[in-house]
């Protein structure tokens, strides 16, 4: 039987992957961070995310129970091209935006995720995060929630 605790892996090391690695490293969650230049090319980063994070082959990530993908969006195709996602959970944190100048891309008519689905075939997509900036994502949950007050009677 599986232990209850899942494996996460992150396609994409570069604003947003990296925050999400962060904030997973905060937690003391492990995880497999990954790019198109392979582990050693992060490794520098990686050692910023504290010990829980280590760097992997983009096979490696794609092999984990939930995967982040944090790739600029023309570039998802080839990233994940020749990986096998039946089963995981795949996490679409992408926006169909070309940057520098964040043009959107034409999707014919179909949404994004759809678009995304069918580039990871038999993964379960959902989509999240796509709305934080990378400050965000890797920042202390806690600054600027409201603090509730005690309500006073008399």
């Amino acid at each position: 039987m599986k232990d209850w605790l899942m494996t996460v892996g992150i396609i994409g090391a570069g604003n947003f992957g990296g925050a999400f690695a962060k904030a997973l490293g905060k937690a003391g969650i492990e995880a497999v961070i990954a790019n198109s230049r392979g582990p050693d090319s992060i490794a520098e980063l990686v050692s910023t995310f504290g010990g829980s994070i280590r760097a992997g082959t983009v096979k490696e990530a794609a092999a984990q129970d939930i995967v982040l993908v944090a790739v600029q969006w023309s570039k998802i195709p080839g990233a994940l091209a020749d990986l096998d996602f039946g089963g995981r959970v795949v996490i679409d944190a992408n926006n169909p935006v070309e940057a520098p100048l964040y043009r959107p891309v034409d999707l014919g008519g179909r949404i994004s995720s759809d678009v995304f689905a069918d580039i990871v075939p038999g993964a379960r997509v959902v989509k999240a995060f796509n709305h934080l900036t990378p400050a965000q994502l890797s920042g202390d949950p806690q600054i600027g929630r409201r603090q509730a007050r005690p309500l006073l009677f008399g």
